[in-house]
C-alpha cells in the first residue's frame, strides 16, 4: 500500500526544515565576518578549513548514508554542528591562541554539515518516486535560499547583543531541530508499514546491501555522474563565493553599505532562487518530459549572463544590485536544485540515492574550496572586479559541462 498523503507530507516538511537549519551553522559566519576583528587572510583560511572539511565529509557521508540512514545521519549531524559552533564562540573565554581553535571547529563543523545534502537527498529518493521528482525536488530545494535568506535576518538581529551571543542563539535552534527531526522522520515508508516506491515489496536488508553495491560500479563509472559533479564544480564555487562574502563585500567594497544593510541587501541573492527552483522543477517534469539536464543547462546559459551583468553594472545603483542579485539566485539555484537533486537521485535510484548525491556534491565542494583559496589572494592583488571574473569562468564552466547530455531524461 502507497503511503498515504499525511506521512508523505510530514517527512517533506521534516526533510525542508532540517536542510533549512544547516544554514542556521553554516552561513552565520559570513554575517558576522566584519565584525570578528580577525584579518581577511585568516577569514579566508577559516572557510577553507570549512570548506575541506564539507568536501571530504560528502564522500564520507554519500557512502554512509545508504547505511546508516538518513535519520540517524542527518540528527547525528545537525547536532554536531550545533556543539561545533559554541565551542567556537566559546573558545575565546578559555585560551588566548584562538586560531588554531577557530580552524579545528570550523573544520569538523564542515564535516557535521557534510552530513545533510547525501541524508536528505536519500530521504527524499526512499520517500518519493522519479515521476515527479524534479517538481518535488523544485519546490524542497528552496530550503537552500530560504535557509540562507533567514539566517542573514535572524543573524543580523541577533549580531545587536554580539557575534559570540549569535553563534549560541543559531546552535540552540539547530540542537532543536535535531530533536524534532529524529523522533518526527522515518528513513522509509516500510519502516510504517507503506510500500517503497520504485522497490519490490518485502525487500530484505540483505538485498538492500546487494543492490547498493551493484549501484556503486555503475554510478562510479558514469561519464554523467562527473558532468554534473563538474557543473556542481562551479555552481558551488559562485554559490559559496556569494554565501561566504557577499556580505563582506558589499559593507567593505566601494559600495560602503553598514553590516546591518548588507546582510539585508545580501538577501536578494536568495529571494530569487526561491521560485526559480520550483519553476525549473516544473518545467522539467511537466514541460520538458523530465529532461532535467536541459533545464538545468538552460539556467546555467542564465547563470553566465546573470555573473557578467552584475560584474558589468550591479554597482551602479541599489536597485541594479538588487535586482541583478536576484537574477543570479535564480538561476543559480534552479541549476543547483536540479542538478544536486533530482538528476544526482535519478542516477543511484532508491538503493543508492546518498552515494550518488555525496557523490556529485563532494566533487561540486571542491569548487567551494578553489574559491576559498583563491577569493582573498585575487581580491587582494586585483580588487574584487577579478573576483567576479573567476565567478564568470565558473559559471561558463558549468554551462560547458552539461551541453553533451542536454538529451538525457531518466530510464
Amino acid at each position: 500500500m502507497e503511503a498515504p498523503r499525511r506521512w508523505t507530507t510530514r517527512i517533506f516538511a521534516a526533510s525542508w526544515l532540517g536542510y533549512f537549519s544547516y544554514y542556521f551553522t553554516r552561513k552565520h559566519f559570513s554575517v558576522a565576518k566584519s565584525t570578528l576583528g580577525i584579518g581577511e587572510v585568516w577569514l579566508g583560511w577559516l572557510d577553507v578549513a570549512y570548506l575541506i572539511g564539507y568536501s571530504a565529509g560528502q564522500f564520507i557521508a554519500g557512502a554512509l548514508g545508504d547505511r546508516l540512514g538518513s535519520r540517524r545521519l542527518i540528527t547525528t549531524g545537525l547536532l554536531a554542528s550545533a556543539v561545533l559552533t559554541v565551542a567556537f564562540a566559546s573558545a575565546s573565554l578559555f585560551t588566548d591562541s584562538v586560531i588554531p581553535v577557530y580552524i579545528t571547529c570550523f573544520a569538523l563543523n564542515g564535516l557535521a554539515q557534510a552530513t545533510g545534502w547525501p541524508g536528505s537527498g536519500k530521504l527524499m529518493a526512499s520517500w518519493f518516486s522519479s515521476e515527479r521528482r524534479a517538481e518535488i525536488m523544485g519546490v524542497w530545494s528552496t530550503c537552500l535560499p530560504a535557509g540562507g535568506l533567514a539566517t542573514n535576518f535572524v543573524a543580523g538581529w541577533l549580531l545587536g547583543w554580539g557575534w559570540r551571543q549569535m553563534f549560541v542563539g543559531m546552535a540552540t535552534w539547530v540542537a532543536l531541530i535535531a530533536v524534532g527531526f529524529w523522533f518526527v522522520a522515518r528513513d522509509r515508508p516500510s519502516d510504517v508499514g507503506f510500500d517503497d516506491p520504485e522497490v519490490k515489496a518485502g525487500i530484505t536488508a540483505a538485498e538492500r546491501r546487494a543492490a547498493y553495491r551493484a549501484a556503486w560500479p555503475a554510478i562510479v563509472s558514469s561519464p554523467l555522474t562527473w558532468a554534473l559533479g563538474l557543473c556542481y564544480f562551479g555552481v558551488k564555487l559562485v554559490r559559496y563565493g556569494l554565501l561566504f562574502w557577499l556580505p563582506y563585500y558589499l559593507a567593505t567594497s566601494k559600495l560602503h553599505y553598514s553590516s546591518g544593510a548588507a546582510a539585508i541587501i545580501a538577501t536578494a541573492f536568495e529571494v530569487g532562487g526561491i521560485p526559480f527552483s520550483i519553476l525549473a522543477g516544473s518545467l522539467a517534469d511537466r514541460v520538458f518530459g523530465r529532461r532535467r539536464i536541459a533545464v538545468a543547462c538552460v539556467s546555467a546559459a542564465g547563470l553566465v549572463g546573470a555573473v557578467f551583468l552584475y560584474d558589468a553594472v550591479g554597482d551602479s545603483s541599489l536597485f541594479a544590485n538588487v535586482t541583478i542579485l536576484a537574477m543570479i539566485g535564480a538561476f543559480l539555484f534552479a541549476t543547483d536544485s536540479l542538478v544536486s537533486g533530482s538528476a544526482s537521485q535519478d542516477i543511484g535510484g532508491p538503493h543508492a540515492a546518498a552515494l550518488a548525491c555525496g557523490l556529485i556534491n563532494g566533487v561540486g565542494s571542491i569548487g567551494a574550496i578553489a574559491q576559498a583559496v583563491a577569493l582573498v589572494p585575487i581580491k587582494q592583488a586585483y580588487g574584487w572586479g577579478a573576483v567576479f571574473t573567476l565567478f564568470e569562468a565558473a559559471a561558463v564552466l558549468s554551462f560547458v559541462a552539461l551541453l553533451p547530455f542536454v538529451r538525457v531524461k531518466p530510464r
